[in-house]
């Protein structure tokens, strides 16, 4: 009889078949989908933040299925930030064109030249949304100004878990915006007794980021914001997150904290090389039907 090689005694109690089984199954690494559908018309079109220099017009209406459950971070984390850059560019060029024609009625109004009824009423009504008592259209320019894509990114990332959370999956709402009597609104699980706010939801994640920028450029809490980016602007700085995320300290609970997780993400992720990036020229194809977000 051949000698026992060592380490197999026969003290060694014998597995089960079932314990044999499990131990011959590996994980199985699936991806969703619409992941897979995103993932790969993104790379059709060559979108990817290697080395970009120019933005398709992608626009995405909601984060697809099973983003979450994607075992990669990294690979969540840029097809996230990859969604999102195109609809914070969209924002910013909807908020350009709106201070172009601010511009262009108030330098009819120093040169004389009537302002027509519709051009003022256009006046009154963003006087309005954008809280402007007095000041003119000099005080709304300081509010109707873009938010850079870096600072954009940053805060979808972080209050959305990169995409992930109930709201964003439930109710586009990237950004936590609290609203109070609003039907369509989610309720926070953790919201405290006798409250009433919900996290207010939208049809689309551009319509988040539009609402997102709206409070960013109206609300008291963000006056500092607003101040540092009219400076940089007159001095011919560019416009960039970085800068403008040191102002955030009243957006969250965290004050500081929330600022320095700001920077954290756009350091680790390179945001701050997409702050004056622009759109590419020419027609692509457009995005799976199921996720594609048509423009109004």
């Amino acid at each position: 009889m051949s000698p026992t090689p060592a380490g197999f005694g026969t003290d060694i109690p014998a597995m089960t078949p079932k314990e044999i089984a499990a131990t011959k199954k590996k994980p199985v690494y699936r991806r969703g989908p619409e992941v897979v559908a995103l993932n790969q018309y993104f790379k059709s079109i060559g979108y990817s933040f290697g080395s970009m220099t120019e933005v398709p017009r992608v626009y995405i209406k909601r984060v697809p299925k099973g983003l979450g459950e994607l075992a990669s971070v990294d690979e969540r984390k840029e097809l996230f930030l990859r969604i999102m850059l195109p609809l914070a560019m969209r924002v910013n060029e909807e908020i350009g064109a709106r201070r172009e024609r601010l511009m262009a009625i108030q330098a009819k109004g120093i040169s004389g030249t009537p302002v027509s009824a519709a051009d003022q009423q256009w006046v009154d009504q963003l006087m309005k949304r954008y809280r402007v008592t007095d000041g003119g259209i000099t005080a709304l320019l300081e509010r109707i100004d873009i938010i850079p894509p870096s600072l954009i990114l940053a805060q979808s990332a972080e209050e959305s878990g990169w995409g992930t959370s109930r709201f964003v999956r439930t109710g586009n709402a990237l950004f936590g915006q609290w609203a109070w009597g609003d039907d369509e609104g989610i309720v926070p699980k953790d919201r405290e007794e006798g409250k009433t706010h919900v996290i207010k939801s939208f049809g689309s994640l551009m319509d988040s980021v539009r609402a997102y920028a709206r409070n960013i450029n109206s609300h008291p809490a963000y006056q500092t914001l607003r101040e540092r980016r009219s400076v940089l602007r007159a001095e011919g700085h560019l416009i960039n997150g970085w800068d403008l995320a040191e102002t955030l300290t009243k957006y969250s609970e965290r004050g500081e904290e929330y600022v320095d997780s700001l920077h954290t993400i756009m350091r680790a992720n390179g945001l701050n090389e997409l702050d004056g990036l622009t759109f590419a020229a020419g027609e692509i194809p457009p995005p799976p039907k199921v996720l594609a977000s048509l423009e109004d």
